[in-house]
């Protein structure tokens, strides 16, 4: 399985880039009406939570299991093959010649691909009567950018990195080697 291309579509164009993400301090705000579940444990649970906000849903909703599996998420873990960074989940040695060989070895275009994201991707188990707004996935797109950043930086400090969000409905994500 070809893994950075589960649509058939090829490496997306950034429609933004990381510094024009964000305001000054890299603090991407969260509307919590965007959050329809949210709302509704917020509704049904304010009578005896009064001041119920975004810890309060997460104490209700989630455990300790739940955020260690998401701390992956939002602090991957990373390969470097072939002088290529690459999401650890996301490589396997087939995949990865085969979009290193389409690309011409261009090393750029192929952690472009294999580090590519579908947001709705990350959760083919949502509720599916749940409608989530476009802005809700671009604000986790951005989130996760920031994370993957800081990781990134961590574990090579002495390279540089370009990440990019693309469509505006249902967002991608990326990040590649800058140079």
């Amino acid at each position: 399985m070809l893994r950075g291309n589960g649509r058939g579509c090829g490496v997306a164009r950034p429609v933004a880039i990381m510094e024009e993400l964000f305001d000054a301090k890299g603090n991407p705000p969260l509307d919590p009406s965007l959050l329809p579940i949210f709302q509704r444990y917020k509704q049904e649970n304010e009578h005896w939570i009064p001041d119920f906000d975004l810890w309060s849903y997460l104490n209700l909703r989630a455990d300790i299991d739940l955020a260690a599996a998401f701390s992956k998420l939002f602090w991957p873990d990373f390969v470097e093959i072939d002088g290529c960074v690459l999401l650890a989940l996301h490589y396997e040695r087939d995949n990865f010649e085969h979009w290193k060989e389409h690309f011409d070895g261009n090393r750029s275009a192929t952690e472009a691909m294999i580090n590519h994201v579908h947001i709705h991707d990350l959760f083919v188990n949502s509720a599916s009567r749940v409608e989530y707004p476009a802005e809700l996935k671009q604000y986790l797109g951005k989130v996760l950018l920031i994370c993957w950043r800081h990781a990134l930086e961590d574990a090579f400090p002495s390279r540089h990195f370009v990440f990019s969000i693309a469509g505006p409905s249902e967002p991608s994500i990326s990040f590649y080697q800058a140079g």
